[in-house]
């Protein structure tokens, strides 16, 4: 349910179309806070004869919502399932094509448009409290349930890829020495098999006895453990597309770009495909019944499986390779790692290693060491913070199964086994 909280008279009407319009000099300046986060605008907010108007672009960005301009003042406004188009100057406006009015016409300011604060309940399921100047605008929180009972990789693993997933007696993998294609072995090391002819396997992920897999130039396939049932859900068509598979749901990118693009969800079937998120996604992580992401890797969203309660959680620098444990996120952050609380609170910085590739097992965070040119393997203890080094080996695509770690050797192009504790 929306909620809409304004305390003083807001919503009184407001009249003309002008480029710009001042307070009066007995009014003092509006700020405003998302989340508790200050907002700073190039365009500042207004009161105009009790109606508060705020610069959408920047409230939009910080509530994970996406802004397309239109033709004669128009803006389109979208967030998970809900579209809003406004005109400046005009009252009349449509959500989701369906006709509405607003009850003040949003206004062009310099290039920016400001709009009524009642506009933000209507796409954002904000709740926006207004007195002495101050806006405070706050999304609700999610009603959603713990999170998926079954995810079909680690957070970790497909960071870096997916070369790797296993099941209770076999290991699933990209083998390099074969055009990487799909093959399983026992966890023994014993019977090696063959499943698929499709080259370069990436995001394997493995839920209720079925694999899901990109492979045969960028196409997303699922197929039963044995190799039987090859099933084509998606052709991805151009360059690197994240996949994530959570309970029945399959999470991905695709797009027009050869990197960063649009999120979407859909059944593992290949049916009821919808959008989440239109913004380029840099990388995903699908945790805990939240999907947490980030935007050409310099901002950091949450939101519902579903799309819906978006969330900024960090911005301001390069931000990548998010792993998770319990209520904490690990990361790299401005090329150093980072630690934070789930809910975006907390930011702390626990190593000035470059760390990337980076894993998770147990109390250990493994990473290769990009503030070493040759990139050896290294791993930061999570209690104390201190960090060693593991090997000389050129170290990518850092994988974990069990008590097992892999990771590609960049010179002999083959995977290294390692016992872990």
């Amino acid at each position: 349910m929306r909620k809409w909280f304004v305390i003083a008279p807001l919503l009184l009407s407001l009249t003309g179309t002008g480029t710009g319009f001042a307070a009066p000099a007995d009014q003092p300046g509006v700020t405003v806070t998302v989340n508790g986060r200050l907002v700073n605008f190039d365009v500042q907010p207004v009161n105009d004869q009790g109606t508060v108007y705020v610069p959408l672009r920047f409230v939009a960005d910080e509530l994970g919502g996406m802004i397309v301009p239109g033709n004669n003042k128009a803006i389109i406004i979208s967030k998970g399932t809900i579209t809003l188009s406004l005109t400046a100057g005009s009252t009349a406006a449509y959500k989701n094509q369906q006709p509405f009015t607003l009850a003040a016409a949003p206004r062009l300011v310099n290039g920016r448009m400001l709009v009524p604060l009642r506009v933000l309940s209507e796409v954002f399921d904000a709740m926006v409290t207004y007195a002495n100047g101050q806006v405070a605008i706050k999304q609700e929180e999610s009603v959603q349930p713990a999170g998926p009972g079954i995810t079909g990789n680690s957070v970790g693993n497909l960071n870096n890829w997916g070369l790797y997933a296993a099941d209770n007696e076999w290991v699933y993998f990209n083998n390099p020495q074969d055009s990487g294609r799909l093959y399983k072995q026992k966890k023994d090391g014993t019977e090696l098999q063959k499943l698929s002819d499709d080259e370069y396997a990436a995001y394997i992920n493995l839920v209720d006895g079925k694999l899901y897999y990109t492979g045969d130039n960028n196409k997303l396939f699922s197929m039963n453990t044995d190799g039987s049932d090859r099933t084509m859900l998606r052709d991805f068509a151009i360059g690197k597309n994240l996949v994530s598979v959570a309970d029945d749901w399959i999470y991905f990118t695709q797009g027009n770009s050869s990197m960063n693009k649009p999120l979407y969800r859909m059944k593992t079937d290949g049916s009821s495909r919808t959008v989440l998120e239109q913004y380029g996604v840099s990388s995903l992580a699908v945790y805990g019944g939240k999907i947490y992401y980030t935007i050409d890797f310099s901002k950091l969203f949450v939101m519902d499986l579903n799309g819906s309660h978006k969330k900024k959680l960090l911005d301001g620098g390069y931000i990548t390779n998010i792993v998770m444990k319990d209520d904490i996120m690990y990361f790299n952050f401005k090329e150093n790692l980072y630690t934070m609380n789930l809910d975006g609170t907390g930011l702390t910085r626990i190593s000035g290693l470059n760390g990337k590739e980076i894993n998770l097992s147990g109390n250990y965070l493994y990473f290769s060491n990009y503030s070493e040119y040759s990139k050896k393997l290294y791993r930061l203890n999570l209690t104390d913070y201190t960090s060693e080094k593991l090997g000389d080996d050129k170290t990518l695509y850092i994988h974990i199964v069990d008590n097992k770690l892999y990771y590609l050797n960049a010179v002999t192009n083959r995977f290294v086994e390692l016992d872990i504790e």
